[in-house]
């Protein structure tokens, strides 16, 4: 077996027995270890893919042209730094290697959060970074890397897997079905359920202990991973910030108009600007066209009396 692909299948079952220790403690270690071991396949994928002499120029960050002895370019790696996540997604994209990105994008933004915020990881935490893992690695082992995902791992470390993503799948759905129980009151809203987590330990596992209740506010949801609760504006704020990020990127970034603005009224980023109204505290435009020139109003206009900013400040100075 090649040294990438052992180190990766070594470090994916070192997670699972970090998990399986039971110690706190070593639930980040089980996170890093098995978010290693995955992108360790992903560059062991690349490694095949690199043509012979090349230096495995695949795997490398930076690339150098080099002369073949007929006179062709060829393109060999330079250098020991190897590639990123993204370079790992351009360079599968390029190659058409698929990948379930949904389930290793969450699988890392959980890993960082953790590194970043948190001590230690709780047993469900843990197990959603095992679930999400599980989905990866079935399709890319057995389909990229032409393995049998059981011949390859070992069968208690593959077992393992299936076992813990089993229940945690059934954990997130009833606690999903909980959260579809209450009266959202836009489609918009689906997009924000989809990224609520514990604020506390990052655990998905969260369901609301009074989803009848009619007054969105008031609403209240409990972390059945760390047993903490939490309330609607720290909840759904932080779900609001995730499900739109990814689009307030490419505005930043390719130009457009970002899908969030601040809120008139309670001064948060959680105005859906497509939808016309605040996710948080439901607040709408009173006033969405100029009534001197007919121009779009926004949510920072709201204070103006029906005017834009400039005839705002015409009518303010003729005052």
């Amino acid at each position: 077996m090649n040294p990438l692909l052992a180190n990766a299948v070594s470090a994916i079952q070192a997670g699972v027995e970090d998990y399986e220790a039971s110690d706190p403690n070593r639930g980040l270690s089980a996170v890093r270890n098995i978010t290693a071991g995955v992108l360790l396949l992903f560059k062991e994928k690349l490694r095949r893919l690199s043509p012979p002499d090349s230096d495995e120029v695949l795997l490398k960050e930076r690339l150098r042209p080099s002369l073949r002895p007929d006179g062709s370019i060829t393109f060999v790696g330079a250098g020991r730094k190897t590639v990123d996540v993204q370079h790992i997604k351009d360079r599968f994209e390029s190659l058409h290697v698929s990948v379930e990105w949904d389930r290793f994008d969450a699988l890392v933004r959980l890993r960082n959060d953790l590194e970043h915020y948190y001590t230690t990881a709780s047993a469900a935490t843990v197990q959603s970074v095992l679930a999400d893992a599980l989905v990866v690695l079935q399709a890319f082992i057995a389909t990229a890397l032409g393995h049998e995902p059981l011949d390859l791992l070992g069968e208690k470390t593959w077992q393992t897997l299936l076992n813990v993503a089993s229940v945690y799948e059934k954990q997130l759905q009833d606690c999903r079905a909980e959260l579809s129980r209450i009266d959202w009151p836009h489609p918009i809203y689906d997009a924000v359920v989809a990224e609520v987590c514990c604020i506390h330990c990052r655990s998905p596992l969260v369901k609301p202990t009074n989803p009848e209740t009619s007054d969105l506010t008031t609403l209240e949801f409990l972390c059945t991973s760390c047993g903490k609760t939490s309330n609607f504006e720290d909840t759904i704020g932080d779900a609001i910030a995730e499900a739109f990020a990814a689009d307030a990127y490419i505005a930043m970034t390719d130009g457009g108009d970002p899908p969030l603005d601040y809120c008139h009224e309670c001064g948060e980023e959680s105005f859906h600007v497509e939808s016309g109204f605040c996710l948080l505290c439901q607040a709408s435009l009173s006033y969405e066209k100029c009534g001197v020139c007919g121009a779009a109003l926004g949510p920072e206009d709201q204070h103006g009396g029906g005017l834009c900013g400039y005839h705002k400040w015409q009518a303010d100075r003729d005052d």
